[in-house]
């Protein structure tokens, strides 16, 4: 997928369904926090901050990440290798899977209906 059609399918905060997502998405994701962008780091950072986790070194391009909301797996680039991306969106241990372009992130929670957000 290329940026372009990454940019007109994906959705924002108005058009999510999921109150994970949301919160994930208005609070951590795209907080007005300054000096931070939206590249792998950065967002593995945000969710580390946000849930109060220690911040630790993982080797790009995957980071996994253990919150209260479920294991999360942060993927760098992941339309870099459309084929393995997709096979982590259609893996029966990961209910959600973000799309957010320059990352993935994957969450692991059985109480979770499967969905698949691609997100601004």
């Amino acid at each position: 997928m290329n940026r372009i059609s990454h940019f007109l399918r994906a959705k924002t905060q108005y058009n999510l369904h999921s109150p994970l997502v949301f919160r994930l998405y208005t609070e951590a994701l795209f907080s007005r926090a300054p000096g931070r962008g939206r590249s792998f780091e950065d967002v593995v950072w945000r969710l580390e901050q946000y849930y109060g986790l220690t911040h630790s070194q993982f080797p790009v391009p995957r980071a996994p990440l253990s919150t209260p909301d479920g294991e999360m797996l942060v993927v760098d680039r992941p339309h870099r290798d459309e084929t393995s991306w997709q096979a982590l969106c259609a893996d029966p241990r990961y209910q959600v899977t973000l799309d957010l372009y320059r990352c993935g992130i994957c969450i692991a929670n059985p109480r979770l209906s499967r969905q698949h957000f691609i997100l601004r």
